[in-house]
């Protein structure tokens, strides 16, 4: 069996390639990419088909981000300009995290919860990205009376939630022939629920700005600062939340 230093020596030069590739595209700025090498070392390592499935959610969600990209920026509604370090750090650390504690222990559990916290990750980007642009005017995920602005966490669509399931789903259909993870059923719905915890609490302690009763995540002056967590807290809080529920149940 190859030694951990074997794997580095192959993998970190072929996952620099894919992420200076992947700025070269758009799709990761230059802090991005430094970000995305040090979580793709250490997911590698822990599991190659671990690996393939953040691959697999980082393509389909860097295309998906592509959606209506010019109205999106014409309209203020999304940050189409490639995954910053924050935001890979905000999703991949949970992954990086279980990848650690199974490279650790050797324990399946912690395969599965990696597995999670990628099909979480991957349900909130198609939710996010399908959801603004073609979702129309979103309702708060917990008071559904009341409408949001397109793009505000915490707003939820029909489409958005169909698109999230289908990206939970995605990535647990592809997590069992990789060999990792649980059973199909409970990854897919794990991930799912993550992307629901994940608009709850974008929804009650994601920073926004309010003026005039309306809401945005755009600072401006004179407007009134609530909230205590950035997205990318969020998104963090929600993948290790998840993959320790999963790995609790299993």
């Amino acid at each position: 069996m190859a030694s951990a230093m074997d794997l580095y020596l192959v993998a970190v030069p072929s996952i620099a390639a894919l992420a200076l590739f992947a700025l070269k595209k758009g799709f990761l700025t230059v802090r991005g990419t430094v970000s995305a090498i040090a979580v793709g070392s250490i997911v590698v390592v822990a599991h190659a088909g671990l690996f393939l499935l953040l691959i697999a959610f980082f393509v389909s969600s860097s295309l998906l981000t592509r959606l209506r990209a010019e109205w999106k920026r014409a309209m203020g509604l999304k940050d189409v300009s490639g995954r910053s370090l924050r935001q890979v750090a905000g999703v991949g650390t949970p992954i990086a995290v279980f990848g650690l504690l199974y490279i650790a222990t050797g324990d399946p559990r912690f395969l599965g919860a990696a597995a999670v916290a990628v099909a979480t990750a991957n349900a909130d980007t198609w939710a996010s990205e399908v959801g603004v642009a073609y979702g129309g005017r979103p309702r708060h995920v917990l008071a559904p009376w009341r409408t949001l602005e397109p793009g505000v966490s915490g707003g939820v669509t029909p489409v958005g939630a169909t698109a999230s399931f289908a990206g939970a789903l995605f990535i647990a259909f592809l997590a069992k022939p990789l060999g990792v993870g649980g059973p199909l059923w409970k990854i897919a719905v794990f991930g799912y629920l993550g992307e629901v915890l994940d608009s709850v609490l974008g929804a009650t302690l994601q920073v926004k700005y309010i003026c005039n009763g309306r809401v945005s995540e755009s600072p401006m002056a004179g407007c009134r600062r609530r909230g205590l967590l950035s997205n990318e807290a969020v998104n963090l809080v929600s993948g290790l939340a998840v993959g320790a529920l999963f790995a609790a149940t299993v």
